[in-house]
């Protein structure tokens, strides 16, 4: 059997790309979440935190070791050196497990979710892009429902993830998530349609 597409998943955070994400699994389709990954890839005692550790020092782990993300994230992104290191080493495991984790896969495509898809270069990787907008009142006003960030917080990560437009620019598909559950529904039903046309044309008379 041909190895399933590769769809990747991207939008800004606050743009419903992981209400994206459970709408294509109820159709059925493995998705890999690549930020969830990575979490996995630095948990207490793996070899990416002892990596991480050897570059940045301890100074960035909890009282119980694990990686204290929010610090190392902020120490990074201040500086480009430190984030091309941080990059240097988490890059290449992530793309490891992504490509593992495609090997079991039996289905005819598979979305693969990263909010900094494009930033990261990994949309080279794929064999089409759908990014998940929405504008920016709609996205905070998610974050602040979800209560785990502040509008500060909101802003910062706004400030390092690309432009709509250029999402616009790089995706293969496009999805509006300002309306509701069942516009957004409606898209991603066309969109699974249309990847599984591209698998299998199928003509209609």
């Amino acid at each position: 059997m041909n190895a399933p597409l590769r769809i990747g998943l991207t939008g800004g955070i606050g743009s419903g790309k992981s209400a994206v994400a459970s709408m294509f699994e109820q159709q059925a389709v493995p998705v890999l979440d690549l930020d969830k990954k990575g979490h996995e890839i630095v948990s207490p005692g793996s070899s990416g935190l002892i990596k991480l550790v050897e570059v940045f020092g301890d100074s960035f782990l909890n009282s119980d070791d694990s990686l204290n993300r929010a610090a190392l994230a902020t120490h990074c992104f201040s500086d480009a050196d430190e984030t091309a290191k941080l990059n240097a080493i988490m890059h290449p495991m992530i793309w490891q497990a992504e490509e593992q984790w495609l090997q079991s896969q039996q289905a005819p495509y598979v979305v693969i979710e990263a909010s900094v898809l494009l930033e990261s270069g990994g949309a080279g990787r794929m064999d089409a892009v759908i990014a998940v907008l929405a504008n920016e009142e709609r996205r905070l006003k998610r974050v602040l429902a979800r209560g785990d960030r502040d509008e500060k917080s909101f802003r910062a990560i706004v400030a390092r993830q690309c432009s709509d437009d250029l999402r616009r620019s790089k995706a293969t598909y496009l999805i509006e998530n300002n309306g509701s559950l069942q516009e957004l529904q409606e898209q991603v039903n066309t969109i699974h349609r249309q990847i599984i046309e591209r698998i299998s044309p199928i003509s209609v008379e």
